[in-house]
C-alpha cells in the first residue's frame, strides 16, 4: 500500500473531484470527511480529517488509500459536496490542532477510527517527554491545570506547543497544539484569564492579574472530609445521616 507524501493543506493547490462524511459512525467517534482531488500533472491527493493530506502518484493510488482509510472506521460512508469548512474545525486555519476535547466530539481523536487509542497514547508520551513552558494550577479543590508544553510531534517530527486545560482533575481534558510559540502563549494566557474567578482562585499562576490563593482556602459553604469527598454545608447533615459522622480534612 502506497503510504502517499505529506501534503500541506493549501486548498488553492487542490481540485477536489469527492468527499465522503462518516455516519453512525461507533463509540467515541467525532466527525469525520475524506477529500480527493487532483493536483498538478498526473498527481492526486487525499485528505483525511484526523489523518491530514498526502500527495499520490495517481489516481489508481489514492483511491487504494481511501478504501484502506474508510475500512479504519466503523459506521458507513456517505458522499457529500466538496467543502473544506468541516476540516477547519479541528484543523484550524491559524495552523492549530484540536487534540482531543473530553466533552465534544469535534477533535482528532473523534477521527482517527481504530487507531485513536494508540495514537492518542503516544502523543501523550510525546506531551510527558517535552518541556513545561508555563502552568497554572487551579483551585487544589478542583486539582486541575492549565499548561503549556513544547514537544516534538511523533508523526512528522516537527516541534509543536500544545495547550491543556483540565478544568479539574479526571474531567474537562481539552488539548489544542499550536504551530509557534507566540500563538501558544496568547492562547495560554487567554485561556488562564477566561478560567479565573475570585470564588475559587487560582492555586498558582505565572500570568500576571489573576486571582491566585496559593494556601486555596475553601470558600463559605464547602466542606472537605478526610475521605477527600467535598460536600456543601447544607447537605452535610443528610450526608452524615447517609455516611454517618464526618470529620474535616
Amino acid at each position: 500500500m502506497n503510504p502517499g507524501m505529506p501534503l500541506d493543506a493549501d486548498t488553492r493547490r487542490f481540485r477536489p473531484a469527492m468527499q465522503w462524511e462518516l455516519r453512525d459512525s461507533g463509540p467515541m467517534d467525532g466527525p469525520t470527511h475524506i477529500q480527493v482531488g487532483s493536483l498538478r500533472g498526473r498527481e492526486w491527493y487525499v485528505d483525511h480529517m484526523g489523518f491530514g493530506a498526502r500527495r499520490f502518484p495517481d489516481k489508481h493510488a489514492a483511491w487504494a488509500a481511501i478504501r484502506r482509510l474508510m475500512a479504519m472506521h466503523q459506521g458507513r460512508w456517505e458522499q457529500v459536496p466538496c467543502t473544506h469548512k468541516p476540516f477547519y474545525t479541528v484543523r484550524r486555519s491559524d495552523g492549530s490542532r484540536v487534540l482531543y476535547d473530553q466533552n465534544e466530539p469535534e477533535c482528532l481523536y473523534g477521527s482517527w477510527g481504530t487507531l485513536k487509542e494508540r495514537r492518542w497514547e503516544t502523543y501523550c508520551g510525546a506531551f510527558q517527554g517535552g518541556t513545561t513552558l508555563r502552568r497554572t494550577e487551579t483551585h487544589s479543590l478542583f486539582e486541575g491545570a492549565i499548561t503549556l508544553t513544547e514537544y516534538r510531534d511523533p508523526f512528522d517530527d516537527g516541534v509543536r506547543f500544545v495547550l491543556e486545560r483540565i478544568r479539574e482533575s479526571g474531567g474537562d481534558w481539552r488539548v489544542i497544539d499550536y504551530p509557534s510559540r507566540d500563538l501558544a502563549e496568547t492562547r495560554y494566557e487567554q485561556s488562564v484569564r477566561a478560567n479565573a474567578g475570585e470564588r475559587y482562585p487560582y492555586k498558582s499562576s505565572d500570568v500576571e492579574g489573576v486571582p491566585v490563593d496559593r494556601v486555596s482556602a475553601d470558600p463559605p459553604g464547602i466542606r472537605r472530609l478526610a475521605s477527600g469527598a467535598v460536600v456543601a454545608t447544607a447537605d452535610l447533615a443528610e450526608y452524615e445521616r447517609l455516611y454517618g459522622r464526618t470529620e474535616p480534612r
